[in-house]
């Protein structure tokens, strides 16, 4: 998918997720996307690591790019496994998906440091929202 695909212009208007958070997409593509975070201390919890919440905005994000690369989606379920703290560096995403069928699809993503270790695991389901009235109507 190229960078200005209107899919990926309007993931890159997230205010909360871009602005706020931080996070950059640096890729995206047929069913994939990569996502990048430098930490800051805002990010961190009470414990100085970084708060779960953060690890799974920068998944939810990347799911939602790699899934949204012909049709709109909206996710409808997700779960996500927690499996290592992190204080400093940047953090990557990377979305897979995994199956498209009918109107669902699933992408895996793990997320890691700069030093390749995996944080955590998410898995994210999707519903492929049909074509507005008006484009069915053209197509009978």
């Amino acid at each position: 998918m190229s960078a200005d695909s209107p899919q990926i212009a309007r993931m890159k208007k997230d205010r909360f997720i871009c602005d706020l958070i931080g996070i950059r997409l640096e890729e995206a593509g047929v069913g994939f996307a990569r996502s990048s975070l430098l930490l800051r201390d805002n990010h961190l919890n009470g414990l100085g690591v970084v708060q779960g919440g953060v690890l799974y905005s920068i998944a939810d994000f990347t799911f939602a790019a790699a899934g949204n690369w012909d049709t709109p989606m909206i996710g409808i379920d997700t779960t996500i496994s927690f499996l290592k703290s992190v204080k400093s560096g940047t953090i990557f995403a990377e979305a897979k998906e995994v199956s498209r069928t009918g109107r669902f699809s699933v992408c895996e993503v793990r997320v890691t440091d700069d030093k390749q270790n995996l944080l955590a695991l998410f898995v994210g389901r999707g519903y492929l929202l049909p074509p507005p009235k008006e484009s069915r109507e053209q197509e009978s």
